[in-house]
């Protein structure tokens, strides 16, 4: 693709504040679609990290001064190749935030209050109640981790260890309605008495 030379890969992969654009450069490199770059925001900077003085502000930045040299040389590095993209790579940012706000609009009918100090938690819509697609990802990383997990070692896993899983996922449904429920997660486990196990639920 235009402006990605094959050092890329050696440099910067993803930056926050330039994450449409990084994925972007990272479906290029991959030949993935577009679609398969559309994600949901989970988090957002708590009320501390955003009402913090400048004095405490300016000790935060010298105690990780190594970090933020990091962070300075990386996210410069990729304002340059983004720099060095055509108009077609322009217009495919524009198009992935557009895809990103109708993906949000057609599953999602509400954003829930911020919880557990920065995560933040969604409703379906009435029309997409049972879009798996939606469910997975309004899932955090930590939940899919564990529900990847459970799904390879199903069948030498301690009942504790599922029964943690289940603890985890129905304690988080709480708060972020939208993610994958426990239900959802054991018809794949265990189709034969998944019907049983959403009775006891």
């Amino acid at each position: 693709s235009s402006g990605i030379n094959a050092e890329w890969p050696l440099r910067p992969g993803m930056i926050l504040e330039l994450l449409d654009e990084s994925l972007v450069l990272f479906r290029r490199l991959m030949c993935w679609d577009l679609q398969h770059m559309i994600y949901v925001k989970l988090s957002v900077n708590n009320e501390y990290s955003t009402s913090i003085s400048p004095e405490i502000h300016e000790k935060i930045l010298d105690w990780n001064s190594v970090d933020k040299k990091l962070y300075d040389h990386f996210y410069k590095k990729l304002q340059g190749i983004i720099s060095e993209q055509d108009n077609d790579f322009h217009k495919e940012v524009a198009m992935l935030k557009k895809m990103n706000a109708d993906f949000w609009r057609e599953c999602y009918s509400k954003v829930l209050p911020v919880f557990d100090g920065n995560k933040v938690g969604y409703t379906l819509q009435d029309t997409h109640s049972d879009n798996r697609t939606c469910k997975i990802l309004a899932t955090d990383d930590v939940t899919q981790t564990h529900i990847i997990g459970l799904k390879q070692f199903k069948d030498t896993l301690p009942p504790s260890d599922i029964l943690m899983v289940r603890n985890h996922m129905q304690n988080l449904n709480k708060h972020n309605p939208a993610m994958l429920k426990w239900a959802d997660v054991y018809k794949v486990l265990d189709p034969e008495n998944a019907a049983k196990l959403r009775s006891d639920l």
